[in-house]
């Protein structure tokens, strides 16, 4: 990457290089009318091919479709040169991102909640507006000077497009991707941008990739195979609460049915746990179901004129005390504010009613999509009492297996157990072959016995299921030989 690699474009000044990843470099300009700093992604001369090219021009168009979103980076305009190349000029964000953050410092969990919601909002908006994201990573998540997280780099979003066409510069990022996805078996759906979102947060938490190991192989070939077939580690960090350790397990489920199916879902399941640990509430931002109008969805909200749709408000009182920003810090590749009265005479007139009304109005506003089914997540609460407390999803059970002549029993238990709980299990001839073995559906029993030649291998893992449709992470796979 070199500063003579940088294009002449009208209006604007060459400062400095910012970053060079796969297939694009990344400058710092300054734009003279009006004068601000930019960030212009410019596509390498070597090795352009005609997919890259059309991919590039497919992500301007995706991120100016989503640009008037507050946590999605705003693309300001995109020129072809007559050489062939491309570039788009881009709001400028401050380094580091949260990548480089997460490297340095700890996060808190109050922080990874709030952006956690903040780039949920993102994701739900791009995919109802038919868009996949498919790279969501650390690396992709910019910071404002503000604070805000603002989520960049759609160069392989997808609206079953292209993304297959091209080559590996602009793949996958591997550590943060679902398995169906490394495996071939999705070109990607709502589903793996939730896990990769997941994935991400668990990321700021630890400061590196679910799966990576500390001095050990963290090649693509060596972490394909545990995010296939590995349990979720847990973050070992005392300060994670036990309700949103179990969350990012959830919707890092192997089995991507397993999982919440929507962005919505995933932050309203963060929202329950900023409820349970008397955080400030974080809105979400997304689009109406028309996808013509912006709406700042807080916690437990709910539209009082339910029978209208259509009106659509985009207004939020926060449940709690007014989020703070989080510490501050342009890519490297790789709300509403609550309304003030004034008026003396007035604010003591109106002193009762907003005391007997601020519940329902908190009830009242920002109802979102109301066509999703309600979550686990969800809370009704409307009043001042103490938080609800957040999902209770089942934990992880720990399974056992019994050698016999001509079978293997495996068997299970787990902390919390309810009544009405059912279980599901994977039962293979290998280790690598259970995570996408059919479901075997046991009932409430907590054992479960395979007939087996003598010398034969039979593999096992299990998860709890609950009438709710929650359901825990499957257990770590375990293997025995028939007798």
């Amino acid at each position: 990457m070199s500063p003579s690699d940088a294009p002449d474009i009208p209006g604007l000044t060459f400062v400095r290089p910012l970053g060079s990843g796969g297939y694009a470099d990344v400058y710092l300009y300054e734009q003279q009318s009006p004068r601000m700093n930019v960030a212009v992604k410019v596509l390498k001369r070597q090795g352009l091919t005609a997919a890259i090219r059309r991919q590039f021009v497919d992500e301007a168009n995706t991120m100016a479709q989503l640009a008037d979103h507050p946590f999605i980076v705003q693309v300001f305009r995109s020129e072809q040169t007559a050489d062939g190349g491309a570039y788009l000029v881009m709001k400028y964000y401050p380094p580091p991102n949260l990548a480089q953050r997460a490297k340095a410092e700890r996060l808190s969990v109050e922080e990874v909640l709030r952006s956690g919601i903040q780039l949920a909002s993102a994701v739900e908006t791009a995919h109802r507006a038919g868009i996949i994201h498919r790279d969501i990573k650390p690396a992709n998540v910019l910071v404002s000077q503000y604070g805000q997280p603002g989520l960049t780099d759609f160069g392989i979003a997808g609206r079953g497009g292209h993304a297959e066409d091209v080559d590996e510069d602009v793949g996958v990022s591997v550590p943060w991707s679902a398995p169906e996805v490394l495996y071939g078996q999705s070109n990607g759906d709502a589903r793996s941008d939730v896990y990769s979102l997941a994935a991400t947060l668990w990321h700021l938490l630890v400061g590196r990739s679910p799966f990576e190991q500390p001095g050990g192989d963290n090649s693509a070939y060596a972490l394909m195979p545990r995010i296939r077939a590995t349990p979720l580690p847990t973050t070992g960090r005392a300060d994670v609460p036990v309700s949103l350790e179990r969350l990012l397990a959830h919707a890092m489920a192997k089995n991507p049915d397993a999982r919440p199916q929507t962005a919505l879902e995933l932050a309203r399941g963060l929202q329950a746990v900023e409820r349970e640990q008397r955080l400030p509430s974080t809105a979400l931002v997304v689009l109406d179901e028309r996808g013509n109008s912006a709406v700042a969805e807080l916690p437990s909200a709910r539209t009082a004129d339910d029978h209208d749709r259509t009106s659509v408000r985009a207004v939020s009182v926060p449940a709690g005390p007014a989020p703070t920003a989080p510490s501050g810090p342009v890519e490297e590749e790789d709300e509403d504010e609550p309304a003030t009265i004034s008026g003396g005479v007035v604010l003591g007139v109106l002193a009762l009613l907003v005391a007997v009304t601020v519940g329902v109005v908190v009830w009242a506003v920002g109802r979102g999509d109301d066509t999703a089914p309600p979550t686990p997540a969800q809370s009704t609460r409307t009043s001042t009492s103490a938080p609800s407390r957040a999902v209770d999803y089942p934990e992880q059970p720990a399974i056992d297996a019994r050698s016999a002549a001509g079978s293997v029993t495996f068997s299970w238990n787990y902390v919390g157990a309810e009544k009405g709980d059912f279980f599901q299990l994977h039962v293979a001839g290998s280790e690598a072959a259970v995570p996408t073995a059919p479901v075997t559906p046991v009932g409430d029993a907590t054992r479960f016995t395979v007939k087996a030649g003598a010398g034969k291998t039979v593999c096992a893992q299990v998860a709890v299921s609950r009438k709710s449709g929650i359901r825990s992470p499957f257990s770590a796979i375990r293997c025995e030989t028939a007798g």
